[in-house]
C-alpha cells in the first residue's frame, strides 16, 4: 500500500471512486456504461503507473549520472556532504537535494513542483548556474554559490553548492565598521575672535566650543584631543562616521549658532576627514581634506577617501581675512617667480568675463613692470568682455592678445603661465597650455574643486575675496615700491570687481573697498568702468523676454532661454542678476541649449548656496554666482535634474 500510495498519491482515490461508481451503475441494470467506465478507469490506472515509472527511472538516471560525473561511489554521496547541495534543471526545478540543503532551507522530501526560485527569492537563476562564486543573500544568510554543469542525453542539469558565508560577512562588516578615521578640525575665524573679545572672554568662548565638540565626538564613541584653542584631533570608527554623515554633521550648526552673553559670536568650524589603509595615510588625507574645506570657504566637512572628496555643509558665506601679511609675502614670491622667467603668458577661463580679463590685464601690467615679454591668451570670438577687450587693444595694441591656436609658439623652456579667475584646467581658454608650460601660477577666488591644477609654482587661492581682480589689485600694491598700474588697467580691474560684486552689493568686504579705493587713486575711471557694462537694444529685449518667461519653483526663479540668441551667455547672466529683484525669490536659474547639451547660469543673494546646487550637477563657482554644463541631455531632462538638485539642497538644510 505504501508503494501504491507513493506512486499514485491522490490518484488512487479517484480510481477507487471510479470503480465504486461503476459497480453502482452495474447494479442499476446499465451494464454497458458500467463496463465502459471500468475499462477507462483501468486504462487510467495503467497509464499512471507507466508515467510514474518513467519519471522515477529518469530521476534515478539523472542522480546516477551526477554521482558518476562527480566520481561518487553510490547514490547516497550527496547525503555525506556537509555543504548544502541541490540538483536543478535549467528553469530552476529541483531534482534532488541533500540533507544539509534540506536543513538549511527547512524543506520536506517532497520535491514535486518545488523550484529553487521559491527558496532564494529570485526571479532568475541564470547567474547562479553560470557563475563561479556568485554571492546571494537569503533572508539573513549569505551564500557563495558554485555550479557544475552535467550533460545528459537530451538536456543539461546543474549541481549547485551553497557555501554559508554569514559569519564571514559579519566579521567583514565588523572589520570595516571599526576601521579608524582621523578627523582634524579648525575654527575658521579664530583670529577675529581674539580681536573682538577680551582675552578672558576668549578663554571662556574657546572652552565652551571645545566642550561642544568634545560632547559631540563622545556621543559617537570617538576620542578627542586638542592641539590649541582653534585646532582639535578626533579618532572615530567608520560606523560612527556614517552616523555623523546621516546626522548631517550637526556640529556645524551648533558651532554656527553658538552665543556668548546672549550675542552671536559668528563662528564657524571646518573639519577634514581622512580614511585610508594606514593611520599615516589617513592623517595625510585628513590634512588635505581640511585644506580643501577651508579653500572652499569653511563651515563644512570634507572627507577624503582613495583620492576622492565628499563635502557636507558649507551653507554660510566665508569670512574675510583682514590680515594682509600673507598678501605681502605672496606679492614678494610673485615678483621673484616673474623675474626668473623667460616670458609670461596669462590666461583666464573660457568665455572670459570682466573679472577674468580685468585680472589678466593687471598681471600683464605686473609682468611688463619687471621688463618681461608678456601676452594674454584669449579667444576673442567667445569673450563676454568685448568692450573691455576693445579698449585694451586701443591702449596696448593688438599684438599683446594671442589666440589659443597660436599660444604654443610662445612656449619656451622657462615660460611662466599665469592662470587667473579659475583653478580648473578644463575651464581655461586652452587646457593643453597648462601641461605644456613648465611653470604655472594660479590666482583664483572660486571655491576649490577637487580637480584643481596641481604642481604649480604658486597656488594663490582666496575663496573669501570678492574677485580675482581684487586679489590682483592687492598684489599690485605690494609687488614693488613703485606703482605698477596705469589708469586704464586700474579701470579694468575696477570693472572686474564691479562685475563679481554686482556693483559692490555681494561679497564686498572691507578689503574690497580698500582695493577699489587704491584703484581710484591710480586713476580708475568709474564712469568708464560702468559704461563697459552697457548693452545694445537687442540684448536688452532678449534679457527682458527671458525674465518674462520665468516661473517659480521652491522660492527659485527658473527660466529657459532660446538657443538662437546672440551673446547668449551674456544675456542669460544678466537675466539671472535681474530676476533676483523679484520679491520672494532666493535664487535664479536660466537654462539655455547648446550644441551638445544644456548650460545653466545660477545666481543668489546668499540665502541659498547656488554653488552647492551647481556642484551637484557637475559645475561650480561661488555661493552667489555659479554655473554648470550638462552634456547629452534634453531641456526637459535638464529642468528635471535641476529641480531634483534644488530639492536635495533644501532637504539637506
Amino acid at each position: 500500500m505504501k508503494k501504491l500510495w507513493k506512486i499514485y498519491d491522490l490518484s488512487i482515490i479517484y480510481i477507487v471512486a471510479a470503480f465504486v461508481v461503476s459497480g453502482l451503475i452495474l447494479l442499476s441494470g446499465m451494464s454497458i456504461p458500467a463496463l465502459t467506465l471500468a475499462v477507462i478507469t483501468v486504462m487510467y490506472a495503467v497509464g499512471k503507473y507507466v508515467y510514474y515509472k518513467k519519471v522515477r527511472e529518469k530521476l534515478l538516471y539523472k542522480i546516477n549520472t551526477v554521482s558518476t560525473e562527480l566520481d561518487f561511489s553510490n547514490g547516497k554521496a550527496f547525503e555525506k556532504l556537509v555543504v548544502p547541495c541541490v540538483v536543478i534543471e535549467a528553469d530552476g526545478s529541483i531534482i534532488w537535494f541533500n540533507g544539509s540543503f534540506k536543513e538549511q532551507f527547512n524543506i520536506s522530501n517532497q520535491t514535486k513542483a518545488l523550484n529553487l526560485k521559491q527558496l532564494i527569492h529570485r526571479d532568475s537563476i541564470d547567474k547562479l548556474i553560470l557563475g563561479r562564486g556568485f554571492k546571494i543573500k537569503v533572508d539573513n544568510m549569505f551564500f557563495s554559490i558554485y555550479s557544475n554543469d552535467i550533460e545528459l542525453t537530451d538536456e543539461t542539469i546543474y549541481l549547485l553548492y551553497f557555501f554559508d558565508e554569514t559569519k564571514l560577512r559579519i566579521t567583514e562588516k565588523e572589520y570595516y565598521d571599526t576601521r579608524p578615521a582621523i578627523m582634524l578640525s579648525v575654527i575658521d575665524n579664530a583670529d577675529e575672535i581674539y580681536q573682538n573679545f577680551k582675552e578672558s572672554d576668549c578663554a571662556v568662548i574657546f572652552s565652551r566650543i571645545e566642550g561642544l565638540i568634545d560632547d559631540w565626538v563622545s556621543s559617537y564613541g570617538g576620542l578627542c584631543r586638542k592641539f590649541s584653542n582653534a585646532r582639535m584631533l578626533f579618532f572615530v570608527e567608520e560606523r560612527a562616521l556614517q552616523k555623523m554623515i546621516n546626522d548631517k554633521f550637526n556640529i556645524l550648526d551648533k558651532i554656527r549658532e553658538f552665543t556668548f552673553d546672549g550675542k552671536s559670536v559668528d563662528i564657524t568650524l571646518s573639519i577634514g576627514v581622512g580614511k585610508d589603509e594606514s593611520l599615516i595615510e589617513s592623517n595625510n588625507s585628513a590634512r588635505q581634506a581640511l585644506d580643501m574645506a577651508q579653500s572652499r570657504g569653511g563651515d563644512q566637512v570634507a572627507i577624503k577617501h582613495v583620492a576622492q572628496y565628499k563635502f557636507y555643509g558649507g551653507v554660510s558665506a566665508g569670512f574675510e581675512k583682514k590680515n594682509k601679511v600673507r598678501t605681502r609675502l605672496i606679492a614678494k614670491t610673485v615678483s621673484e617667480i616673474i623675474t626668473t622667467s623667460d616670458n609670461v603668458l596669462i590666461m583666464g577661463h573660457r568665455f572670459s568675463d570682466f573679472d577674468a580679463f580685468g585680472s589678466a590685464t593687471g598681471m600683464y601690467a605686473i609682468a611688463t613692470h619687471f621688463g618681461k615679454d608678456a601676452h594674454i591668451v584669449l579667444n576673442r570670438e567667445s569673450t563676454l568682455a568685448g568692450p573691455l577687450v576693445d579698449r585694451f587693444i586701443e591702449e596696448k595694441g593688438d599684438k599683446v592678445i594671442i589666440s589659443p591656436d597660436n599660444a604654443d609658439r610662445y612656449i619656451k623652456e622657462n615660460t611662466l603661465l599665469i592662470v587667473v579667475d579659475t583653478h580648473k584646467k578644463d575651464f581655461t581658454e586652452y587646457p593643453d597650455l597648462v601641461d605644456k608650460a613648465n611653470r604655472v601660477m594660479v590666482i583664483d577666488h572660486h571655491r576649490k574643486s577637487v580637480d584643481f591644477i596641481e604642481d604649480t609654482v604658486l597656488f594663490y587661492h582666496m575663496p573669501n575675496s570678492s574677485s580675482a581682480a581684487e586679489m590682483v589689485t592687492e598684489l599690485a600694491q605690494y609687488i614693488d615700491s613703485k606703482p605698477v598700474l596705469d589708469s586704464f588697467t586700474a579701470s579694468a580691474l575696477f570693472a572686474g570687481i564691479m562685475l563679481d560684486t554686482r556693483n559692490f552689493v555681494l561679497r564686498a568686504g572691507v578689503r574690497t573697498f580698500e582695493a577699489a579705493a587704491y584703484l581710484r587713486s591710480r586713476g580708475a575711471n568709474t564712469v568708464d568702468s560702468k559704461k563697459m557694462f552697457s548693452n545694445d537694444m537687442e540684448i536688452f529685449r532678449h534679457r527682458n523676454a527671458i525674465i518674462d518667461s520665468a516661473r517659480t519653483y521652491r522660492e527659485c526663479a527658473v527660466s529657459v532661454a532660446p538657443g538662437d540668441i546672440e551673446n547668449i551667455r551674456l544675456v542669460t547672466s544678466q537675466a539671472c542678476d535681474e530676476m533676483l529683484n523679484i520679491d520672494g525669490v532666493k535664487s535664479t536659474f536660466v537654462l539655455y541649449p547648446t550644441d551638445n547639451g544644456v548650460n545653466i547660469s545660477a545666481r543668489s543673494y546668499g540665502e541659498m548656496n547656488v554653488q552647492l546646487i551647481m556642484e551637484s550637477l557637475g559645475g561650480g563657482g561661488h555661493q552667489t554666482m555659479s554655473a554648470c554644463q550638462l552634456r547629452d541631455i534634453t531641456m526637459s531632462q535638464a529642468i528635471e535634474k535641476l529641480e531634483k538638485a534644488i530639492d536635495k539642497y533644501i532637504s539637506n538644510l
